[in-house]
């Protein structure tokens, strides 16, 4: 029977749970051992591919992403998605209490705008977030070491996913896929003594 003839519709038309299910039968037909990674991959795509943080806190880490590596010659953090990177680490690779100290630390910057500017951190002027944002670098009032300490995190973060990005490892870095590329057959008087081990 054709998995048209089964579900009565196109394969294209399938709702992606039946064609999930439908790709795990034809495997076990062909003899295919799933790992449970496999297996999780497939029963739940959009969940693999989420992140962490809502709406409101991806907003505001890709604000913070924004200042700790701006716009040049070059995209800055936000322009490459590395807000959407960190979100998604912090769901894949972060423990729940660590996740939740990422999360009190960006309710934290939200209220010490509210208090200072009356907004939330996204909405101040740009000269606003830059002295409160020194001040977090700083530990300095109204903030806490604390609060420090996540905002190193924060910074820690950025960089890796900006330079893991394209962007940053083509256009911000020199990008050299193999150092020193492969020469074969070079005489030896060229390269001189060669080097024990």
């Amino acid at each position: 029977m054709s998995k048209t003839e089964e579900c009565g519709r196109p394969e294209s038309q399938l709702p992606s749970s039946e064609r999930r299910a439908t790709l795990a039968r034809l495997a076990g037909l062909c003899g295919l051992v799933l790992s449970a990674d496999a297996m999780a991959a497939m029963a739940a795509p959009s969940a693999r591919q989420a992140g962490l943080l809502d709406a409101d806190a991806l907003a505001l880490t890709g604000v913070l992403a924004q200042l700790i590596i701006p716009r040049t010659a070059t995209p800055g953090a936000a322009d490459v998605g590395a807000h959407r990177t960190i979100s998604h680490l912090l769901r894949v690779a972060m423990p729940p209490s660590q996740q939740s100290q990422f999360m009190a630390g960006l309710a934290r910057i939200d209220a010490v705008a509210r208090a200072k500017g009356g907004k939330r951190f996204a909405a101040l002027a740009p000269g606003r977030q830059i002295e409160l944002l020194h001040a977090l670098d700083e530990g300095r009032t109204p903030f806490n070491g604390e609060d420090q300490r996540f905002f190193v995190q924060l910074k820690s973060f950025t960089a890796f996913a900006y330079y893991t990005s394209e962007a940053g490892a083509t256009r911000e870095l020199a990008y050299l896929p193999v150092p020193g590329g492969f020469k074969g057959n070079v005489p030896l008087k060229q390269v001189g003594r060669n080097w024990s081990l």
